[in-house]
């Protein structure tokens, strides 16, 4: 830390007076400050006593508050949940079981397993087939067995999984 020129006699005056009375800078400086302390002691209890009327909470320590955050309920499991039905209105209800063969997957399936003779099916003709055969959204159902792996395609041409 260097000192401004302006204080530089001031300085080598403290420092004179340190040597003269045997002690430390440090040490002088203390006993300058526990001087000046004493001497305003009783300015200092006056001061207090006028804040603790003005501001009685100014040495209180505030008291921590926590914020508890909502809790999130719960989701429902895909089990609880019910389930709708859409009925499409222009079909006709009949009082006939449908089985599993009659699934748009399974027929698609059948169609393949007539069409592939070995060498595979081309994808187009095998939806243009699927639509003749009365099958609703056949490239939807072909993309469907695809991912579960019951269909697969290569060099593009649609094979059964065997």
């Amino acid at each position: 830390m260097s000192i401004p020129s302006e204080f530089r006699d001031d300085w080598d005056f403290f420092n004179e007076r340190s040597k003269i009375e045997g002690i430390t800078t440090a040490e002088l400086l203390r006993d300058l400050i526990e001087e000046y302390v004493e001497e305003f002691a009783s300015e200092r209890a006056q001061a207090e006593k006028e804040l603790d009327e003005l501001a009685p909470l100014r040495d209180k320590v505030p008291k921590k508050v926590r914020i508890k955050k909502p809790v999130k309920p719960k989701k429902k499991s895909f089990v609880t949940r019910k389930a709708t039905v859409n009925r499409k209105r222009d079909e006709p209800e009949s009082d006939e079981e449908i089985t599993i063969q009659d699934t748009p997957k399974f027929r698609l399936l059948e169609l393949v397993r007539r069409l592939d003779l070995g060498e595979g099916i081309d994808s187009d003709s095998l939806v243009s087939a699927a639509e003749e055969e009365g099958i609703p959204n056949p490239r939807l159902q072909m993309d469907k067995m695809i991912r579960r792996g019951i269909l697969y395609v290569h060099l593009d041409k649609v094979h059964v999984n065997t």
